[in-house]
């Protein structure tokens, strides 16, 4: 069976196919990773064999460019009689769905052909996507094969985005956009936004990349892992590290401090605080074991990585779509979300504290961990997608 794997111009879009992936190779499929240059070297980093389509989409530089526009157009909202400028409405602040149906046939018309050659070329009997990668269904209506949705996480929105993506992208091709014969979801059960459709669980099994072991004198027991991730520093988030880090840090703080980061966050960062180590391109399967409590940007890898080690998790988001994880933490009792104007040092010292003060937290997210871990592996996976490509 010959699996294709396409992924939308983001690294972690990738990464929790991986052992899919994985899987799939060790039956004896064959599997190829189809994506765009952003994602190349993760693939490739994964063991994959890659086939590169379209241009560099430089995600984080669309985004900060986004944001510079979106200040700009806050700044020039019209003052009312008190002199204010109004804040955002209710619909503001709901999905920005013009933009994003904006930026989807926009890449639609840089992708699309080049990958849709790329499959015909190949012939693939399955072809597996993350939730944004909107090309693999419409590769998939062309060449009549199965299309396997793989979700991230947690995903309030993704039926709502679904069914805005196919009205905009469907006519691009004659099979329209069918829907995926199966839709794989890595959330353990009570963690999935209630308001998402029912997927078919799949344990999730924590991938980003390879590293080297720290010692204990890099990551000693008992410790706070801080982690915001490489997009979410990139974005802006090295002045919420250093606030969180003097948060943590210092007499009365919660525990030693661990911060897992991309090389060179250190001397960004600047002064850190006592106690507090920085493990620079270290995964954090590597470690996390010797910890007791994560704190982080909200996102996917990160929440179901903290996840499946049973840690209690403190969420920091600093844009919308990162807040569902720390919604559904904060519900279920594993975790607290404090949403980006409650994020000062007294609220999340405080915030850690409470995590930790109490058996309340820890025994919630090992229940959380059990759940995610009596999931199907992906190895058990393979062949109901034997059977699937076989139809």
């Amino acid at each position: 069976m010959r699996v294709l794997v396409m992924t939308s111009p983001v690294p972690t879009h990738l990464t929790p196919m991986v052992p899919l992936a994985w899987a799939l190779r060790a039956a004896g499929h064959e599997v190829l990773a189809l994506c765009q240059p952003d994602v190349a070297a993760t693939a490739r980093g994964a063991g994959l064999n890659v086939t590169v389509v379209g241009g560099v989409y430089d995600d984080i530089g669309r985004r900060r460019r986004a944001a510079g526009a979106g200040a700009a157009e806050q700044r020039h909202r019209p003052r009312d009689e008190s002199g204010k400028r109004p804040e955002p409405s209710a619909d503001e602040g709901a999905p920005p769905w013009a933009m994003f149906a904006a930026r989807w046939r926009e890449r639609m018309d840089h992708v699309l052909a080049p990958a849709l050659a790329a499959a015909r070329g190949w012939r693939p009997d399955l072809i597996l996507a993350d939730p944004l990668e909107f090309a693999a269904p419409l590769v998939a209506g062309e060449l009549g094969v199965p299309f396997v949705h793989h979700r991230w996480g947690v995903d309030a929105h993704g039926d709502e985005r679904w069914s805005r993506a196919r009205e905009v992208l469907a006519p691009l091709t004659g099979a329209g956009m069918p829907d995926p014969a199966l839709i794989l979801d890595p959330c353990p059960p009570g963690l999935q936004s209630p308001e998402l459709s029912p997927g078919a669980g799949i344990r999730f099994v924590p991938y980003n990349g390879g590293g080297s072991r720290p010692s204990p004198r890099g990551c000693s027991e008992g410790a706070v892992c801080v982690s915001f991730g490489t997009r979410a520093l990139a974005l802006g988030g090295a002045e919420l590290l250093r606030r969180t880090l003097r948060a943590l840090s210092g007499p009365g703080a919660p525990g030693p401090v661990v911060v897992a980061a991309p090389a060179g966050t250190r001397e960004g960062v600047g002064g850190a605080g006592d106690g507090v180590v920085f493990l620079e391109d270290v995964p954090l399967t590597l470690f996390l074991e010797r910890c007791v409590l994560v704190v982080h940007h909200g996102g996917a890898g990160t929440a179901l990585t903290s996840t499946a080690f049973g840690l209690p998790q403190l969420v920091l988001p600093q844009a919308p779509y990162l807040v569902e994880h720390g919604e559904r933490l904060a519900a279920t009792g594993a975790g607290a979300l404090l949403r980006e104007d409650e994020q000062g040092e007294h609220r999340i010292r405080a915030a850690a504290t409470a995590l930790l003060s109490g058996p309340g937290p820890a025994r919630a997210a090992r229940g959380l961990a059990s759940a995610a871990a009596a999931q199907p592996a992906p190895s058990a996976w393979v062949a109901p997608l034997e059977r699937l490509a076989a139809r």
